[in-house]
């Protein structure tokens, strides 16, 4: 079948809103990559000196997993000048390049039919669409992660030592950019190794599992890959926790601001129900799970199927571990689409020999998919498109307001709670606030510190939180009308308000 057909599919589906601003579902992520990707473009700095927007009146440098999507996109700004459609389209670019790598990885585990249906799953399910067209470095992440394991398969069959350092770059670099894929991909990555060379009876038998503990223990290149990865990834956060105690700016990789694990949430079973079914529709497209159970149970038993099960294993060991941050940001499950999309993939071949099998119409081969497709396109439409559209008519004229009042260069207080969405919109640097904040020695604070405006919304909080009438009342109170001046409270346009803070001094 025609490789060129899921990344068709994939690319036309990826394309849609490629111009559009910064916003919607996960904006403020992307907004701090895109900041990333505009400093190092303007400031000509290092790879290892990443600036975000957030940095009040300091110099921006912030503690970041390695940046090496922000930097890759900020070449193409130095040639080509900055928009984001640049970001959008390397990840798209990514995105195309996992489906061609994925179909690869399944032809050389299993066979063609199910590594087409694979790439075409991954080309068409709402989260990988969604996340290969987003200003983020997950696509280029699992592009890594595919070209890992691509490459350690070629390795297996041809040993040629530039097909293993090049997996062990790109697993390396994985793990750069995420921390976690030294397990959800070190895992898979030691189980091809380690049933590669295993004939089908081996794996047949009561004692495989023996077998597979036994190589591992005495397979020292296998210790030697995930040593010098760890070693790497430790030089970078070292470095990078020594940039966030010296300008004390950080995402919150120490410490209590961490916060990705849970002692608590790992045993409520509320979380893992609404983690279960965000999966089943934004993972699967709601009509993919019996799609993926046919392909996990009727599968044969091959070194394909011990890698996928390891696969799923540890994503399991990754999500409880990082269980709070997984319930809050759903690109924590898209590693699985890997090993779901073969899994699928699987389930098509076996629903084809049934049907071959039983002298069925045709037309049940291809029902399954073509609903999985229409759910897809309906989830993509209401649950990102549109809020990417919704979002548009809230933020942007706001962003382009600042940009007529504020003179460029100024600092700013964006009263966005920790969202740096309209800093990014406005390519404006300072502070972010939330509403309960605001005082008037905070106000005088920033004023004294080179702040020229304070900006934002009487609805809205972060781009994606509806404002409390308790939040309004602050700011009407201590912004927008401040000591009963009727100037600036007939200053409001709209529901948005753009003050200089110089007018709030007393």
């Amino acid at each position: 079948m025609n490789i060129l057909f899921p990344i068709l599919i994939g690319l036309i589906l990826r394309l849609i809103n490629i111009s559009m601003p910064i916003l919607g579902v996960h904006s403020w992520r992307q907004s701090d990559t895109a900041a990333m990707a505009r400093h190092f473009a303007l400031n000509n700095t290092p790879i290892w000196q990443p600036e975000i927007d957030w940095r009040g009146a300091g110099e921006g440098f912030v503690e970041s997993e390695f940046p090496l999507f922000p930097y890759l996109v900020s070449q193409f700004y130095n040639l080509f000048g900055i928009h984001e459609v640049f970001g959008r389209g390397l990840s798209i670019a990514f995105s195309l390049l996992t489906i061609f790598l994925l179909i690869k990885i399944v032809e050389e585990l299993f066979d063609p039919l199910s590594a087409w249906w694979s790439g075409l799953f991954f080309a068409i399910l709402p989260l990988p669409v969604f996340y290969g067209r987003t200003f983020q470095a997950e696509s280029l992440l699992l592009f890594l992660s595919v070209l890992s394991i691509e490459r350690l398969i070629a390795w297996e069959k041809n040993h040629h030592n530039f097909s293993l350092v090049i997996s062990w770059l790109s697993f390396s670099f994985s793990c750069l950019i995420k921390v976690l894929p030294f397990l959800w991909l070190g895992i898979p990555l030691a189980v091809i190794h380690l049933t590669y060379q295993l004939n089908l009876d081996d794996l047949k038998s009561n004692n495989y599992f023996n077998k597979i503990l036994n190589r591992a223990f005495k397979s020292y290149g296998l210790w030697i890959f995930a040593s010098l990865s760890l070693l790497l990834t430790f030089i970078w956060f070292y470095h990078a926790y020594s940039l966030g105690q010296t300008t004390g700016l950080t995402f919150g990789f120490w410490g209590k601001s961490s916060n990705r694990s849970s002692i608590s949430l790992l045993f409520d079973f509320r979380i893992w129900v609404d983690l279960f079914i965000r999966l089943i529709v934004r993972n699967l497209g709601i009509f993919g799970l019996p799609i993926l159970l046919l392909g996990i149970f009727h599968s044969s038993v091959s070194r394909g199927k011990y890698f996928i099960y390891s696969g799923f294993i540890s994503m399991l060991v990754v999500t409880a571990f990082a269980i709070r941050s997984s319930s809050i940001h759903e690109y924590y499950q898209l590693p699985l689409q890997i090993f779901l999309c073969i899994s699928m993939g699987l389930g098509m071949t076996y629903i084809k020999q049934f049907i071959s099998n039983n002298n069925l119409n045709i037309t049940f081969y291809f029902m399954p998919v073509a609903v999985v497709f229409i759910c897809s396109l309906i989830i993509l439409r209401f649950d990102y498109f549109a809020k990417e559209d919704n979002q548009l008519d809230i933020w942007y004229p706001l962003a382009n307001r600042i940009n007529q009042e504020a003179p460029i260069g100024s600092l700013i207080v964006s009263v966005t709670g920790m969202d740096p969405t309209l800093l990014n919109l406005s390519r404006r640097q300072g502070w972010l606030t939330a509403p309960e904040n605001i005082t008037q020695s905070k106000i005088e604070q920033w004023y004294l510190s080179g702040a020229s405006h304070i900006v934002g919304s009487l609805f809205w909080l972060e781009t994606y939180n509806k404002m409390s009438y308790k939040n309004r009342e602050i700011i009407l109170k201590n912004i927008i009308c401040l000591n009963k001046d009727t100037s600036l409270c007939s200053n409001v346009n709209s529901s948005t308000y753009v003050v200089k803070i110089r007018d709030l001094i007393d």
